[in-house]
């Protein structure tokens, strides 16, 4: 093989590279994206997640703000 043949091979794959790329990018443009919607939790489960997070030593601040999160997506 020449040197003329290598370059081109390896333009090739340069090409093909970048417009492999430019497709995986634009389809995050191109796909419709759906939201994430957290499901309506019992008083129950709430409770259960809150007393997982004082289990594990989670700061009261948290476990707080978390218990605040919780209930506001009900």
């Amino acid at each position: 093989m020449n040197t003329k043949t290598l370059v081109r091979a390896g333009m090739q794959y340069v090409v093909a590279g970048f417009v492999g790329v430019a497709l995986i990018v634009s389809s995050f443009f191109i796909l419709p994206v759906q939201q994430a919607h957290a499901a309506a939790l019992t008083e129950a489960q709430i409770s259960a997640i809150l007393g997982m997070l004082v289990a594990f030593n989670v700061p009261a601040a948290t476990v707080a703000n978390v218990n605040a999160i919780l209930h506001k997506s009900k």
